[in-house]
């Protein structure tokens, strides 16, 4: 287990205090959810204390009706931090009644001009995170949301060495709203989050007018980085503990009904925010729509019961036939290809072509080059070369086709020997009538 100066006991709060500037004031609302995390809460919570800042923050911590000690916890830092740590002790628990902690308690009371995250059961790992973030984004007015690279523990294997996640570049850089949204580089780590207070708005006003919704995190980053993108730091500056007790992840993975109803949810949203945005990035939610059906029934078939399955087998079926037909022409031709991403789109393609047809897997963030998936080698963007006489099959929904041209034409492969298995899919998905019926609330 790695160990970080952050998590020491921090000073009182008069010596805090005492470095922050009068001129710069209050600047940041830092938003906690907290339930049954007695095990972790205190190094989250020593973590935003022990940040060295020229400005003022507060930390809105909520417990929903904890029932080991983390709640005496909490009271233990709002006595001794009482300027500084803001608890909400909850004596019923709000989610159990279908109320959502940070939509109705924690985002509308964070007004401070910038809102970060860090959840009870996660910590930062970084003193400067906070001072870091805020001259970012001041640096940067036309942006509205910034994240960085994180530690991933993984709560089950606690013997596997701690992992980096959100790693979306080598240096500084303002992202796309695409590369955010559509996660081109895996998970943006939440408690890496921080946005202004004018999408935290527009964030809240959309989620307290939609309960269906079953998680929050993503629209925090999706309104984050409307219109103009993100500022990504290229600086690991917090901690992810992956799949603890309670964890929304560990859930979603044992529970089924609770899965579909998120994918379906998911899907919904996507609907509703195509029309909120007037169409203007349909592109883009049409592929994470396509995106959240093909999850929906993967890997398993989902509980029936819910009336928003049987609404959507149709579009399902028929997009699955469209992939399997494009699949099946691949197949039947004398080709020999090279599939380009290595997700799960990858591991279905690998189902339909045969095993003597592929000659290599393409990690397009030239991660995993060298591994082996199903026996296929993993190879970097700039071996394409070395396969100049192979087709490309893409197997990534959201495809960044700019880019992909450009790597087939550098290693030799002509536009026409290009394959993108999931355009005629796209199209369905796209002309689909969604009925909001596909959600119970």
């Amino acid at each position: 287990m790695m160990t970080f100066e952050v998590l020491i006991t921090p000073p009182e709060q008069e010596e805090i205090i005492a470095r922050w500037l009068p001129e710069r004031g209050h600047l940041v609302s830092i938003c906690m959810l907290a339930y049954n995390h007695a095990p972790y809460i205190r190094d989250a919570l020593n973590s935003i204390l022990n940040q060295k800042t020229d400005f003022g923050f507060e930390v809105l911590v909520h417990d929903d009706a904890s029932t080991d000690e983390t709640q005496a916890i909490i009271k233990e830092f709002a006595e001794r931090y009482p300027a500084i740590v803001k608890p909400i002790l909850q004596s019923r628990n709000q989610h159990s009644q279908g109320l959502y902690p940070s939509v109705h308690y924690n985002y509308p009371r964070a007004n401070l001009p910038f809102v970060a995250m860090c959840e009870g059961d996660d910590h930062w790992t970084d003193e400067n995170k906070l001072q870091i973030q805020v001259e970012g984004l001041t640096a940067h007015p036309e942006i509205n949301l910034s994240f960085h690279k994180a530690y991933w523990e993984d709560h089950d294997c606690p013997e596997k060495p701690v992992s980096i996640y959100g790693d979306y570049g080598a240096c500084e850089s303002v992202l796309s709203f695409a590369e955010v949204i559509h996660r081109v580089r895996g998970w943006i780590p939440f408690a890496s989050c921080m946005i202004r207070q004018a999408a935290k708005r527009r964030l809240l006003s959309f989620l307290q007018q939609r309960p269906y919704l079953t998680i929050g995190e993503i629209y925090f980053q999706l309104f984050g980085s409307l219109p103009h993108g993100a500022l990504f730091f290229d600086r690991p500056m917090s901690l992810y503990r992956y799949r603890t007790t309670h964890s929304w992840t560990r859930k979603a993975g044992n529970d089924a009904h609770f899965k579909a109803r998120h994918e379906l949810a998911m899907i919904r949203s996507y609907v509703e925010l195509d029309e909120l945005t007037e169409g203007t990035y349909r592109e883009h939610f049409t592929a994470l729509i396509l995106t959240r059906l093909l999850w929906l029934f993967n890997p398993l078939p989902p509980p029936s019961s819910l009336c928003g399955v049987a609404l959507l087998t149709p579009v399902h079926s028929a997009c699955q036939d469209v992939i399997q037909a494009m699949l099946n022409r691949l197949n039947a031709q004398p080709r020999r290809y090279v599939i380009f991403g290595c997700g799960s789109g990858c591991k279905s393609v690998l189902k339909s072509l045969s095993s003597e047809k592929v000659c290599a897997i393409v990690d397009r963030d030239n991660r995993r080059i060298g591994e082996f998936l199903h026996g296929h080698r993993i190879i970097g963007t700039s071996s394409l070369a070395e396969y100049a006489d192979c087709d490309l099959v893409v197997s990534i929904i959201a495809a960044d086709r700019d880019s992909i041209s450009e790597y087939a034409r550098n290693g030799g492969i002509p536009v026409e020997g290009i394959h993108y298995i999931y355009d005629a899919a796209l199209e369905i998905v796209d002309g689909a009538q969604i009925p909001p019926e596909i959600t119970d609330r």
